[in-house]
């Protein structure tokens, strides 16, 4: 019968121990690629805003398409991570997963959630006009809330759905999980870690709400793009632990 002890448990990091962990993490990924990273961001920004030009369906079918983009960056991220090179072509890489059907209906799950937020706040202010001015793409015809405070109410409560659902594209392309379960997953592990997620989620707060005061500051949101996709990977991988991250 064995006599050694059990080896001690080491206590929990702090909320924001592993907060400013995940930012470190971050942005030692990041100097892997900077200018990629960048490049990648404002091509999902392109992309966004050339399917906005579609009338009446344009920024509904932008929410589907453009979370399967932000995807295959999590692809990339991950072959980054490993010492591989980070590529453009990750962008479409989701469509070239075994299960991309699945995989998409996740993405659009996503998209369409976290707009469906940014669209009832904007509602809770001003009313059912948004629905034709934001949802059907109409906006050049409401001058009225052509604003910067449209923008922050829109915007800004979006990230909070965003990163409740975080975790869910790792869990299904590292974990092989499901769709449901894997925003299930995110739910649970994100609540589990809500002190640490909301203190990184402060400082993308108040770097949205600068690029968006004024438009000198709006090229913050190329950098803020891949931010959040860099801290939630780095999440993941605390969180996961390596042998299991992807």
């Amino acid at each position: 019968m064995s006599t050694a002890a059990p080896p001690a448990m080491l206590p929990a990091p702090s909320a924001l121990t592993r907060a400013s962990g995940w930012y470190r993490d971050a942005l030692r990924l990041w100097r892997r690629a900077p200018l990629k990273l960048v490049f990648l961001s404002l091509a999902c920004l392109v992309a966004e805003a050339l399917l906005q030009l579609l009338p009446a369906v344009g920024t509904v079918l932008s929410k589907a398409v453009v979370p399967m983009l932000a995807v295959g960056v999590w692809i990339g991220l991950d072959h980054l991570a490993r010492g591989e090179a980070l590529r453009f072509s990750c962008l479409v890489a989701g469509w070239r997963h075994p299960r991309w059907p699945s995989l998409w209906a996740l993405a659009a799950a996503i998209g369409l959630v976290v707009f469906a937020v940014q669209v009832a706040s904007a509602m809770l202010v001003y009313g059912p006009v948004v629905w034709d001015a934001v949802v059907l793409g109409h906006l050049m015809q409401y001058p009225a809330l052509q604003t910067r405070r449209l923008e922050f109410v829109l915007l800004l409560p979006g990230l909070v759905p965003a990163t409740l659902l975080t975790l869910a594209p790792p869990l299904f392309l590292f974990r092989g999980e499901g769709v449901l379960a894997s925003l299930a997953g995110s739910l649970q592990r994100v609540a589990a870690h809500a002190a640490a997620f909301a203190l990184a989620l402060l400082p993308q707060l108040a770097l949205f709400a600068v690029a968006l005061s004024t438009p000198w500051a709006m090229p913050l949101l190329l950098l803020l793009m891949p931010l959040g996709t860099l801290l939630a990977y780095a999440a993941w991988r605390d969180l996961a632990g390596p042998s299991q991250a992807g």
